[in-house]
């Protein structure tokens, strides 16, 4: 059998090594879990007792995918079978350090001059890891999940099983995708593509009562609601800041080019000149990374107030007094730190326009999560998007009652997503609004507490919501916990039956999923 290396990972070249790993688990009675690109809370990654920051001694098969990128091509189908190690896009901190943009699926695809219509902000996650906890791109108009074609994998008894996309909604094919790595080691996924295409469109930064939309109202004929804008826009997010001061909100937007969209500026279609998104961290001397420290500093300062000051000069009588002080210049000295990346646009700073290529500018996040400046936690909320406007007008209501509790200081992304028939998705037989709740992870507190308050107040509002299976999730036998989760998921149990069958003795549950599932 092949050995792990020296942070406890293993790293199978192909899939009769996986089915060795999956054999001496079963004979040694030992858990296995396999890292993705480790987006996901460690819990929901690694085996018990796993310290992803030194690696572990332990028994338990910890597995990474890295030597499993092969991508191959059938042109008859536009159809392309990938690794399950392959990272859809290049990942900065891949510990195998192969990860590349040449050898990513979307690098490939692109060059190949095909593409996948549904694409994320950040991508540099492997394609099992994206499928395997129901993530999506931000777009209304084309499905991720509706992509997937087939997935082969080892299950828990070490067979290995091919599951292909059905007609029958209770096909296990349906179980497979968004299945939490808890039916065995995936090892390939064929997708379905599309041509290659380019992308047009435009990012606002205003007040959130300016809005091109009725953020919080049922729109009028010329402007849309917050729901009708998700729904009528191909591609788009929102950026969403409710701090009491500021209000403010960025709409990216975007569509597919058309014939008529290409000007003297673009280029003709066969001389296309393009003009990429320009993101939140600009660049000084060529580089991102003066602007990314500043603003991570600068939010590393505001979350941590008054600590830092207590811990720099000490417990002075007088450090009160320039805590009180402070605390009334900040309501308006964070606008500034703010204005220094999203100022509000005017005639001197209309918004950006954008025309680019699909893999140039749809992940727009690739810059933001290039290193570790700017460490935040989420939670990520998806509701029934007929309850948009209820659920942002109780989000305001909240946030001017509770204050800075609720606000924090930094961001909530507002997505949409249409619905999937994975029984596990987020997404299940409902078009869906998703709110990604962020945390600065250098700042005070946890963030179970402050995510807590959202899972409460949805729930008191009984906006009814799942949660993006690899971000925070609720304690498991809180109020909103395992048994709340399984009355909103249809296809749950069919799932767990699913689950006992191609995993009997159970080695992909860790502690962490049987608690959050309801496994004893």
């Amino acid at each position: 059998m092949i050995q792990a290396d020296a942070m406890g990972l293993y790293h199978p070249e192909n899939e009769d090594q996986v089915v060795e790993l999956i054999q001496h688990a079963l004979q040694n009675n030992l858990q296995v879990r396999v890292r993705g690109a480790a987006q996901s809370v460690p819990g929901a990654i690694f085996t018990d007792g796993y310290d992803p920051a030194n690696g572990s001694p332990g028994e338990n098969l910890n597995i990474l995918l890295d030597k499993m990128r092969a991508v191959s091509f059938d042109d008859a189908s536009m159809q392309v079978s990938v690794g399950a190690g392959c990272n859809l896009g290049f990942d900065p901190f891949d510990p195998s350090e192969t990860s590349s943009t040449a050898n990513s699926l979307y690098g490939q695809l692109n060059a190949k001059g095909w593409a996948i219509p549904n694409v994320s902000d950040a991508i540099h996650q492997t394609v099992a890891g994206f499928i395997s906890t129901g993530s999506s791109g931000g777009t209304m108009a084309h499905s991720f999940d509706a992509c997937v074609v087939s997935v082969r994998l080892v299950d828990g008894t070490g067979a290995v099983r091919t599951f292909s996309r059905s007609s029958d909604p209770n096909d296990a094919f349906f179980g497979i995708v968004g299945s939490l790595g808890l039916l065995g080691v995936i090892t390939s996924v064929t997708l379905q593509c599309v041509p290659a295409f380019r992308i047009i469109g435009q990012e606002a930064v205003t007040p959130v009562n300016q809005c091109a939309f009725d953020f919080f109202g049922a729109g009028t004929p010329d402007r849309p609601s917050l729901q009708a804008h998700f729904t009528q826009t191909e591609y788009a997010r929102l950026l969403w800041w409710p701090y009491q001061t500021l209000q403010r909100v960025i709409s990216w937007q975007a569509r597919t080019m058309q014939p008529s969209d290409y000007t003297p500026q673009t280029g003709a279609p066969d001389d296309f000149t393009p003009k990429p998104y320009q993101p939140v961290f600009h660049k000084v001397l060529g580089s991102t990374l003066p602007s990314e420290v500043v603003a991570g500093v600068g939010y590393s300062l505001v979350a941590s107030w008054p600590q830092w000051l207590y811990d720099l000069i000490g417990n002075d009588p007088d450090l009160g007094k320039i805590e009180a002080v402070m605390e009334k210049l900040f309501p308006y000295v964070y606008p500034m730190l703010c204005n220094m990346y999203f100022p509000v646009n005017s005639d001197t700073n209309p918004p950006q326009t954008f025309w680019d290529t699909w893999l140039g500018s749809l992940p727009m996040d690739r810059i933001e999560f290039s290193n570790h400046l700017m460490p935040l936690k989420y939670t990520e909320m998806w509701i029934p998007i007929e309850q948009a406007e209820k659920a942002v007008n109780a989000m305001q209501q909240f946030y001017e009652t509770a204050g800075y509790q609720a606000t924090g200081f930094y961001t909530v992304e507002v997505l949409a997503a249409p619905q999937s028939d994975f029984w596990m998705s987020p997404g299940y037989k409902q078009d869906s609004l998703r709110f990604n709740f962020m945390w600065f992870a250098r700042g005070a507190g946890d963030p179970t507490s402050y995510f807590q308050q959202f899972w409460d107040l949805f729930k008191q509002k009984d906006i009814s919501f799942r949660l993006h299976w690899g971000k925070y999730l609720p304690p498991a036998t809180g109020s909103e916990g395992s048994d709340y989760l399984r009355t909103q998921y249809p296809g749950w149990n069919e799932f767990l039956n699913l689950r006992q069958q191609l995993d009997p003795k159970g080695i992909f549950l860790n502690s962490y999923w049987r608690s959050h599932l309801g496994v004893s």
